[in-house]
Formats: C-alpha cells, sequence, structure tokens
C-alpha cells in the first residue's frame, strides 16, 4: 500500500525527534506533512478542508482539532469536558495570530517547518515551542473547528490522566523562549497566557488550598483585605466569568454538567502539574511519557492525596463554623471567617466530585476494528 513503517533506534528529542528523523528521510520530495498521534484518525474530507488554506503562501500550518470519542470512563469524559473551552473558545480567538500546534491533527508546509530548524527537541511540548519559532518568522497558522479527526481515547482512569498532564512541564519550559520571542505584543500575550494557566493550577492551586485551612484552624491570613470589598470586586468577577463559561462553549453540551467534570477534573490533574512545576523550578529533568490508552483502572491509591485535603477542608470549614457561631469576632473577623469557610467548602465539594468520578469502573468495550469509522 506504499507506507513506510520507520523506527529509530534511539529517544533523543522523543517524539520531535523522531519527527526530524522522519522529516530527514523525506527529503525535499513532499510539499506537506500531516502528523497524526496513532489514536487520531482523519476522516472522509479532512486534506481537501486543510490543504485548501495554503494558497496563502504565509500560511505555515493548519491545525484540526482532537475529539474524544472513546469516552467508557468518568475520567474521559471529564477529560473531554476540560478541552471544550480551549478547543471551542480559545483556539478560535488565535486564528491568523498564535493558533499553535496540538501534537496531532495538523498539516504543515515543510518549507516553513525547515526554515526554523524542524521541530524543537529539548521541549518535551514540541507543538508549543514549535508554533512560537514559526509565529516568530513572520508565519500564520489557522485553526479549523470542523469534525475531521475520529476515534481520540481520552485517558480512562487518574494514573493516565495525570501522565497527560505532564505536559505542563513542557509549557512551563518554553517560559525563557516565550520571554526572550520575537513575537508581536498579541502573540506575546497568548502564549504568556497559556503559561499563566499551569502556574495557576500548579501554585497558585496549592496557595488557594491552603488559605482558608491556615486561616480558619491557625488564624493566620496570606492577604489582608476588606472582606467586603473582596466580596464586591471578586464575586461579580466569578459569577461572570462561569456564566461566559457555560453560555458560550457551543459543544458537547458543556452546560453546567460539563462545568462541574472540568473543575473536578482540574483538582485531580493538581499532583502532576504541581510537580511539573516544582521540577521546572529546580531545573530537574522530567521524562516524556505517552499517556496510556489501555483499559484505565479502578484504583483508590491515587487518590488517597485528594481524600487527605478533602477531610483538612472539611475540617476547617467546620471550625470556622464553629467559630462562627461561638466565637466572639469583629466585623471584619466575621468577614474573613465567611470568606474561607466558603472557599473551603468550595474546593472541598469539586475534590468530593473529582474523587466521585474517578471512582466508578471502566465500561467494557468491543475492540474498534478497521472499517468500523462512522461515514460522513
Amino acid at each position: 500500500m506504499g507506507v513506510k513503517y520507520v523506527h529509530r533506534e534511539d529517544r533523543w528529542g522523543f517524539k520531535a525527534g523522531a519527527l526530524n528523523y522522519g522529516l530527514s528521510l523525506i527529503g525535499d520530495r513532499y510539499e506537506f506533512l500531516a502528523i497524526f498521534d496513532t489514536d487520531q484518525r482523519p476522516l472522509n474530507g479532512f486534506f481537501e478542508e486543510a490543504l485548501a488554506h495554503f494558497r496563502d503562501p504565509r500560511v505555515a500550518f493548519v491545525q484540526i482539532p482532537p475529539h474524544y470519542s472513546d469516552t467508557r470512563s468518568e475520567v474521559a469524559k471529564a477529560a473531554r469536558y476540560q478541552q471544550e473551552p480551549f478547543l471551542r473558545n480559545i483556539m478560535p480567538g488565535r486564528i491568523f495570530r498564535s493558533a499553535f500546534f496540538l501534537g496531532s491533527g495538523a498539516v504543515f508546509r515543510v518549507k516553513a517547518l525547515k526554515e526554523v530548524g524542524g521541530f524543537v527537541e529539548n521541549v518535551i511540548t514540541e507543538d508549543v515551542a514549535t508554533s512560537i519559532k514559526i509565529h516568530e518568522r513572520g508565519y500564520t497558522s489557522l485553526y479549523v473547528d470542523a469534525p475531521l479527526i475520529w476515534h481520540g481515547e481520552a485517558p480512562l482512569d487518574v494514573v493516565a490522566y495525570r501522565i497527560q498532564q505532564n505536559w505542563s512541564f513542557g509549557y512551563l519550559q518554553s517560559l525563557g523562549m516565550i520571554l526572550k520571542s520575537k513575537l508581536s505584543l498579541a502573540q506575546f500575550f497568548d502564549y504568556f497566557t497559556g503559561f499563566l494557566y499551569w502556574f495557576k493550577k500548579g501554585p497558585l492551586t496549592f496557595f488557594e488550598l491552603l488559605g482558608p485551612v491556615v486561616y480558619l484552624m491557625l488564624g493566620a491570613a496570606f492577604i489582608i483585605i476588606d472582606p467586603l470589598i473582596y466580596a464586591l470586586a471578586y464575586g461579580p468577577y466569578m459569577l461572570v466569568s462561569i456564566a461566559v463559561i457555560m453560555s458560550t462553549v457551543k459543544h458537547a453540551e458543556y452546560g453546567v454538567k460539563g462545568f462541574l467534570y472540568h473543575q473536578a477534573v482540574e483538582y485531580l490533574a493538581f499532583p502532576a502539574i504541581f510537580s511539573a512545576f516544582l521540577a521546572w523550578l529546580l531545573q530537574r529533568k522530567k521524562p516524556f511519557r505517552v499517556t496510556p490508552k489501555k483499559t484505565g483502572k479502578r484504583d483508590i491509591k491515587p487518590l488517597l492525596l485528594h481524600f487527605l485535603i478533602l477531610a483538612i477542608l472539611t475540617l476547617s470549614a467546620a471550625v470556622g463554623i464553629y467559630k462562627y457561631l461561638y466565637f466572639e469576632m469583629d466585623p471584619r473577623e466575621v468577614g474573613a471567617t465567611i470568606v474561607n469557610i466558603f472557599w473551603a467548602l468550595y474546593q472541598a465539594f469539586f475534590i468530593a466530585v473529582g474523587i466521585a468520578t474517578a471512582l466508578p469502573p471502566i465500561q467494557v468495550e468491543e475492540p474498534l476494528v478497521a472499517g468500523s469509522q462512522p461515514l460522513l
């Protein structure tokens, strides 16, 4: 069938190294290069849609989003919901400016790839790092939100999901490249906010969890601010943000259910992201690991930390409620206690949802066979 299978003898550069090795083998014989992970399958019309956009010589690559169709577990469903705001809102907003390669489902102009020296090999998220170099050269990229990729396999259990979230380490690695880049201000802002997302889900989440515990149990505060001003300033922002997310994600029936799944699964990912942040901060190497795609396991061990956090938050909220009811406090102390009780219970709720998401058994399905994809 004209298929050539290539296997390297070493692991230098991980996925990027493999891609560059393959690129070196084809030489100048091809104008375009398509990349798919093994669980991502293009449907009829994929190449016609992607190639049509290369009439503009400035377009370096066209990205079509992945689709998680294998969601046999609650963790897999949550992982799919987590992707929706990014795939449906954020990436379309970066078209022609900073829409970046997602690691799969993209078609590249080989000339543009060679101009930047191929895929970046010293960052485990070669997709983002390579996109930065391409955008620095003045090329544009397109994101086409079309259902043209089928059968994406989402992580089925907590362990697999955390391994997947290790890609946060790669984005953290890219910070130096972002800061030194010659991107436009808008492009720089887009890429830098990606770093801030992982910073929020790692170290800042640690302090968000720690804050109400320290205040309610020990009476110590990280931030001193009038509770009423805080509630009036942050409360409307929080409510509007949640409403905007739930109302603008136009796919997969995101809504309230999607929001709950989304927030809960990010708490499940917290240990992996925080660990990646510490590894990046301490300049330690973190190897690339492929996300397991086989049948998931129902295992309580990976959730022990979450059970502990849930117990501590619940106990802190109980102590706070007791102090509110039986201690004499000035108005500011009352306000601060109410604010911290709220955050303790808010986070405890989503951690409990995350635990409940991870515990149900995986549904057993027949293996997919060749030719079983949907017809268009």
